[in-house]
Order: structure tokens, then sequence, then C-alpha cells
């Protein structure tokens, strides 16, 4: 695809990630990671190694762990709005903009050249008879839009056999509640899609209920986002998968 064709499909479609493609074409995402990525502590090289981008919309993350070697990227989402989480009056609503983007991020593969395999996948269906198992698992802003985070994260245990990496909308106050208390923010009649905004401790908490052990804080910075002065705060966590759960019948 030359770069007038490239530029014109761009500018068809609505973005949520902004991202480089060739040509200097850009696409106008509602967040632009871009200044931001280092934040993450992503490994530089990431050669010998099996990752997966969960909840990879138009693909940035899954894209950038290519860039970074990876012998193998798994990105999966949903392709069926009625497959999304939907509290009761968003459904009733029918918002365009949850939508889900496997046309965006095909548009973007193809431009960069790309081997990253796009699978429709549930997080909560994520299996090692489906999709094998990692040594990256990344959830980037997808916790917070799931009814049940806790419930996800017990499936994605199943199939990481390295590190799992949140990098998630928290909120560092909730009025006098000391910091080491896990609380979240119920949020499911919003305008946006999200059930819960929780707190650092919180994020913490569901993946120990969820069975990863050594959990680790990384940074809390600011991703930019159209549409909201001053963008929005994110916090990383790492942790290990802990002893295989007998009744989930997996082995990892």
């Amino acid at each position: 695809m030359d770069v007038d064709n490239l530029g014109s499909e761009v500018a068809k479609l609505d973005w949520y990630h902004t991202m480089e493609l060739p040509g200097g074409v850009v696409t106008q995402g509602k967040f632009d990671h871009r200044g931001v990525v280092p934040l993450y502590g992503f490994p530089a090289d990431l050669s010998g190694k099996r990752v997966l981008d969960v909840g990879t919309f138009d693909g940035f993350f899954a894209f950038e762990f290519e860039k970074r070697g990876a012998d193998e990227v798994i990105a999966i989402d949903l392709s069926d709005r009625e497959a999304l989480d939907w509290p009761v009056p968003l459904r009733q609503r029918n918002v365009e903009e949850f939508r889900p983007r496997s046309t965006n991020f095909e548009l973007a593969k193809q431009a960069l050249g790309s081997r990253v395999q796009h699978v429709i996948c549930s997080a909560y269906d994520a299996n090692p008879d489906a999709l094998g198992t990692f040594d990256l698992v990344f959830v980037g802003s997808l916790l917070v839009h799931l009814r049940d985070p806790v419930r996800a994260l017990m499936a994605l245990r199943t199939v990481c056999r390295g590190e799992i990496q949140l990098s998630e909308h928290t909120q560092g106050r909730f009025g006098g509640i000391p910091r080491n208390k896990a609380v979240a923010r119920f949020e499911a009649l919003g305008p946006y899609l999200t059930w819960w905004v929780p707190n650092r401790s919180c994020l913490d908490q569901w993946l120990l209920a969820a069975g990863f052990v050594d959990v680790r804080r990384g940074k809390t910075f600011t991703v930019p986002f159209r549409g909201r002065r001053g963008g929005i705060q994110h916090s990383v966590a790492h942790a290990q998968p802990g002893p295989t759960d007998p009744l989930l019948g997996h082995e990892r």
C-alpha cells in the first residue's frame, strides 16, 4: 500500500492508539503512549520470548513487543460488540465508540509488515489449549473495563509461564482511606465502559487473588488522553504465576 492510500485508509477509521506508520502516517488515537513507553519497564530485548498482548485493540503494544525482537507475539481481542462486558445502560445505548477494532489492527499490521497474530479470544477464555503459554503476558488498560477482573486474571494465569505485567488506570487517594487498603471506585453507570478504578493496593490484590505471586510495583505515570486535560493516571504491576490450581486443570 502506498503512502497516499495508507493515509486515506487511516483517516477513515476512529483510532484508540496513536501509532506511527510508514511514510510519516500517524493514527490520531485517543491515547498517545509513544512518549511514555519507557515508563512501562518492558525488557529492551525480547529475543527468544513468546508474548501475549491481552485486549490489543489497535495493536500498539503488540507491535512494540515485535519491535523488541519477540519470537512470537499473539494479540487477543474480541470481534463482536455483543461479546463486550457491557453494563446494561451502555448496552441499551449501543455506544459506537466501543466497537471492536480488528479493522484498525489489520490495517496497521499490513502497513508495518508485521507478523503479529491477531486471535479472537476473550481474556475470560484464555487457556493453554487454545493459545499455548507465554514468557510475558501484558494486560494494558483492560481490567478496569471488565466486570470480573479477577476471573480474567485467573484465566490468564493458566497461559503465563514467566511474568504477567499489568498497566491500569488507578486512583491515588480515596478520601481518608489508607493507601494500603484495597479499594476500587465503581463506575459502571458512567459513560466510558469502565467498571472499576482501583488504587494500587487493589491492583496488587487482584493479582494475588487470581493466584499470582511475587507482586512488584512498577511506575505510576500519566498517559496523554485526547479529551481529558492532564491525561489519565496509569500504574504498572508485575507478578509471576503461582502453583497450578488443580480445579483449573491446566499445567503451565
